[in-house]
């Protein structure tokens, strides 16, 4: 039986403007456009918050100062037609180089074909969601 993916994501805001440093997908089942705070899995006994800065390592190259944790999320989901189930640890982060919040946009080291950018947490709505559900909303607070 399959069990709940767990992962922690970063909750990075760009100084100046609010705006949300996250991954941009796509679902090509429900050909929806979408986006995540950038983040991944936790492995074997390592910490939500270790596992992020590993993460932003491998993925971006950049460092992280990693903050507060914000949230623990249950994320019950369809992507690309495939069940899924999450738990996620969200938290509060800035890049440690100033330098990388200059970037557009930032293609991701290992995944070939996926980058993260800036978006306006407003943008959280039917036309180009955030996710996890409630994400936004829970930013507003």
């Amino acid at each position: 039986m399959p069990v709940p993916r767990v992962s922690a994501l970063a909750v990075i805001r760009r100084p100046g403007t609010g705006a949300l440093f996250v991954n941009e997908f796509h679902d090509p089942v429900r050909r929806l456009t979408f986006h995540r705070p950038c983040g991944g899995g936790v492995e074997w006994r390592e910490t939500a918050a270790d596992a992020l800065a590993r993460e932003f390592a491998e993925e971006f190259g950049l460092g992280l100062v990693i903050g507060p944790r914000l949230a623990v999320v249950e994320n019950i989901f369809t992507h690309a037609g495939r069940p899924g189930h999450e738990v996620l640890f969200l938290f509060s982060a800035q890049f440690a180089d100033p330098a990388a919040y200059l970037a557009e946009r930032r293609d991701c080291l290992d995944q070939p074909g996926e980058y993260a950018v800036w978006r306006d947490p407003a943008l959280g709505h039917a036309d180009l969601p955030l996710f996890p559900e409630g994400l936004a909303e829970l930013l507003e607070r």
